[in-house]
């Protein structure tokens, strides 16, 4: 397998679907939001950020030598991806059911958070998230094949995920500041879990059937 356009597109689908869920990374940046304003929010998405690079970095050290070892054991840990976008896929819908908006932002936040600050707190929760790496081990070898050189391949999917997260959270906390109550009803919160909760089931059992093809 390459990393063609197509694959590229993707998995960068793939992690805005991630990252469109609600759940902790996203309340994370939300409560840095309320306590400091759009610059804490992206001071919490650039540690997430980084606590990411951390869990790829450690998790592609792994990831290598299995591709090195077993064609058989890369295409389990492969199935084993498509299960676990499957497994998230029904926790988002679970959540729609019991779980309303994941913060609140306030209109008029109160300055007690810094960029800095913000940025400890992203990278202190990703760091001790060790699904982060659980992420990486099984989710890239859904993109980099038995013949693709690992880390050329992985950089370029760990600069795109970086992207999208960098766009992404602080784009959300900028729309929430600026749209009032419209977009902090609990109605949208558990409307966003249904609808990517079935895009993840959907994509975890197409990757399931591609393993085992």
């Amino acid at each position: 397998m390459n990393l063609g356009w197509q694959e590229l597109l993707a998995f960068v689908g793939l992690c805005l679907v991630l990252a469109a869920t609600p759940g902790a990374n996203l309340a994370v940046v939300l409560r840095c939001a309320s306590l400091g304003g759009q610059r804490a929010a992206v001071g919490a998405s650039l540690g997430l950020t980084l606590g990411k690079v951390f869990w790829a970095i450690v998790s592609l050290a792994g990831l290598a030598a299995l591709l090195a070892a077993s064609a058989t054991a890369y295409q389990t840990l492969r199935l084993a991806g498509a299960v676990y976008l499957v497994w998230l896929g029904i926790q988002a819908l679970l959540s729609a059911r019991r779980h309303s908006s994941p913060a609140v932002l306030d209109a008029e936040p109160r300055e007690t958070m810094s960029l800095s600050g913000g940025l400890q707190r992203g990278l202190l929760g990703d760091l001790l998230n060790p699904k982060v790496g659980l992420f990486y081990t099984t989710i890239f070898p859904q993109f980099i094949g038995p013949g693709d050189s690992v880390v050329p391949v992985a950089t370029v999917l760990l600069v795109a995920h970086a992207a999208v997260l960098m766009t992404w959270y602080p784009g959300v906390t900028y729309l929430l500041s600026q749209a009032g109550r419209a977009l902090k009803r609990p109605q949208l919160a558990k409307l966003l879990h249904r609808v990517m909760g079935s895009i993840l089931i959907a994509m975890g059992v197409r990757l399931a059937v591609a393993s085992r093809g």
